[in-house]
C-alpha cells in the first residue's frame, strides 16, 4: 500500500476516541500486505447438526416474495441467533451462525439486530469475520443514521485488513459521510486519500469520480477536471492488460456521473454570466 494510504489513516485512527479504538483480533498479515488465508476451523458434529436446522428454516425463503417474506426472514435469522447462544464456545459454529444471521437480520430490515449480530461475528473469530463483520455493523449504524459510531467502526475495520476491496469501500464511505455531514474540506482530503489507497483501474476511477463530484460542490471546477483527467490516465496507463478488462474501465470512464455534473455546472455558470452581461447592457441601455 502506497506509503501516503498508510500514513493518513493512521493519523485517521488517532484522532479516534479510545473506545472506538479496541480492535477484535487482527488477523495475520502476508507478505504483501493482504491478509493470509485461514484456514476453515473444524466443526463438531452438534453444531453441524445446529447449522444444517438453521439452514432449514433459511431454505423455506426460497420464492417467497412480499408480506410472506419478511416473517419467514425473522424465523430463520432468530435460528441461526439461536445456534451463537447455544454454541458461544466454539466459533466455529457460533461464528458462522452470526454472520448469516447478521445477513438476514439485515434483510428483514432490523438494522439494530443486524448490527449486533455483525459485531458477534467479528468477535468471535477475528481471523475469518474481523473485518466482514466490523464492515456490516458499520454499515447497520450508517443506514440508522448513527454517523460518528458508523466513522470509528470502518475505522476499525480498515485497520484490520487496509489493502482489501473492503477496506477501500469503506474509505469512500467514510468521506461520503463527511460530505453528507457538511464537512466538504475534510471530505475532500478523505476522498483524495482514498484515491491514494485504491488499486489501479476501477477503484482509482470510482474514488477520481467521488472526488470530482466534491470538487464541483465546493465550485472547484478545476480541481474536478484534473480528479477527471487522472481516471482517464489510469486507462491509459492500462493499455497493456486484458483486453477485456480495458473495455470494462472505459466503460467506467464514460458512465462517469461526475463527467456530466460537471458540465451542467458549467453551463449553469456560463449562463449566469450571461445573463449577468444582458443586465448590464439593459442598465446601460436604459441610462441613455
Amino acid at each position: 500500500m502506497d506509503a501516503l494510504c498508510k500514513l493518513f489513516w493512521c493519523a485517521a485512527l488517532l484522532t479516534l476516541p479510545l473506545a472506538a479504538q479496541d480492535t477484535p483480533p487482527t488477523p495475520t498479515p502476508a507478505s504483501n500486505g493482504a491478509v493470509a488465508a485461514v484456514a476453515k476451523p473444524a466443526m463438531s458434529e452438534a453444531g453441524k447438526k445446529a447449522l444444517a436446522g438453521a439452514r432449514d428454516a433459511a431454505q423455506k425463503l426460497r420464492g417467497l416474495r412480499g408480506p410472506e417474506r419478511a416473517p419467514a426472514l425473522e424465523a430463520a435469522a432468530s435460528a441461526y441467533d439461536k445456534v451463537v447462544a447455544d454454541f458461544g464456545g466454539e466459533p466455529a459454529v457460533s461464528a458462522f451462525a452470526a454472520i448469516t444471521a447478521a445477513d438476514l437480520w439485515r434483510q428483514q430490515g432490523s438494522l439494530p439486530l443486524a448490527e449486533k449480530a455483525y459485531l458477534r461475528a467479528a468477535e468471535l473469530d477475528g481471523p475469518r469475520f474481523g473485518q466482514r463483520g466490523l464492515m456490516g455493523a458499520g454499515d447497520m449504524l450508517r443506514r440508522q443514521k448513527r454517523i460518528d459510531e458508523a466513522m470509528a467502526t470502518y475505522a476499525k475495520a480498515i485497520a484490520l485488513e487496509p489493502g482489501s476491496s473492503r477496506a477501500q469501500e469503506m474509505r469512500l464511505w467514510q468521506a461520503r459521510l463527511l460530505q453528507g455531514a457538511g464537512k466538504l474540506d475534510e471530505a475532500i482530503v478523505a476522498f483524495q486519500a482514498a484515491l491514494e489507497c485504491a488499486d489501479p483501474g476501477s477503484q482509482v476511477v470510482e474514488s477520481c469520480n467521488f472526488l470530482a463530484l466534491a470538487w464541483i460542490q465546493k465550485g472547484d471546477f478545476d480541481a474536478a477536471d484534473r480528479a477527471l483527467d487522472h481516471a482517464e490516465q489510469a486507462v491509459t496507463a492500462a493499455a497493456d492488460e486484458d483486453p477485456q478488462t480495458v473495455e470494462r474501465l472505459k466503460k467506467a470512464i464514460e458512465g462517469m456521473s461526475a463527467k456530466k455534473a460537471l458540465q451542467r455546472a458549467r453551463d449553469a455558470q456560463n449562463r449566469v454570466g450571461e445573463d449577468a452581461a444582458k443586465l448590464v447592457e439593459g442598465d446601460g441601455a436604459g441610462g441613455k
